[in-house]
């Protein structure tokens, strides 16, 4: 495959959860972006949010070269918006399609800490799902399985000076700095997940004729119970950008 066309922008579509995001991506960077609350209203604000931030940039969906979308792990009902809405365009405008695990574009941004990071994403239920990054060949790299656990379980994850990153609010930060004294929490406006570093992983990946089949990219949902880091070790479940860890949701 040859590289993207640079003046057709990659579109970018991350519903893992309640918080969704947009972003339009070219050779020379992000072109627009567009962050909400969507909490469970994703099917109704999706299409009208892409609408939104396409007219912004003067263009169509017709102009759109490729879609990436969050992978999850995710709710069920947001990765499942989010992957119909992206394989349906690919579908209609004859384009590649590029997956991207929620939690590898959640750790991107923190590429330049000089330490592991955990990134975080809110599950439902009192749970959070995490996995731990760490640079390696040249990137930051996936280097544990998904963590699925209660606040104690995450704590009990952190054993040596990590950036913890993500879906934390300020409560939750400030218990698990109390919990994990090796954690250092990034600050709000860093932690958040941007769909402009999803679409950055993407655009690199597609450059190197990287993509994924639409017929066969599935979501990665987790599910279980809520363990004690006293009792039992989190549960865990593996996933890959084309396959699924279960077919519960994570936040639902």
């Amino acid at each position: 495959m040859s590289s993207p066309d640079p003046a057709r922008p990659l579109l970018a579509i991350d519903t893992s959860t309640m918080r969704a995001g947009l972003a339009l991506y070219t050779a020379e960077g992000v072109l627009g972006e567009v962050q909400w609350a969507a909490g469970r209203n994703q099917t109704t604000a999706l299409m009208t949010e892409i609408d939104r931030l396409l007219g912004q940039a003067g263009l169509g969906i017709a102009d759109v070269g490729a879609l990436a979308v969050a992978t999850g792990p995710g709710s069920f009902n947001g990765l499942r918006v989010g992957l119909s809405v992206a394989k349906g365009l690919v579908f209609a405008c004859g384009v590649p399609l590029v997956g991207v695990p929620t939690l590898d574009a959640t750790a991107y941004p923190h590429t330049a800490a000089g330490r592991p990071v955990r990134a975080v994403l809110v599950a439902g239920r009192g749970r959070l799902v995490s996995a731990l990054y760490r640079w390696r060949d040249g990137a930051l790299r996936r280097a544990s399985e998904y963590e699925n656990s209660a606040l104690d379980g995450l704590a009990a994850t952190i054993v040596e000076p990590t950036l913890v990153c993500g879906e934390l609010d300020a409560a939750t930060a400030g218990r698990l700095a109390e919990l994990a004294p090796d954690a250092s929490i990034a600050p709000p406006a860093l932690r958040e997940r941007r769909a402009a570093c999803l679409a950055e992983l993407a655009w690199a990946r597609l450059g190197a004729g990287d993509v994924d089949d639409p017929v066969t990219l599935e979501p990665v949902y987790l599910h279980g119970p809520v363990p004690s880091a006293a009792a039992s070790p989190p549960s865990r479940a593996r996933g890959g950008r084309a396959a699924a860890a279960s077919r519960a949701g994570a936040g639902d």
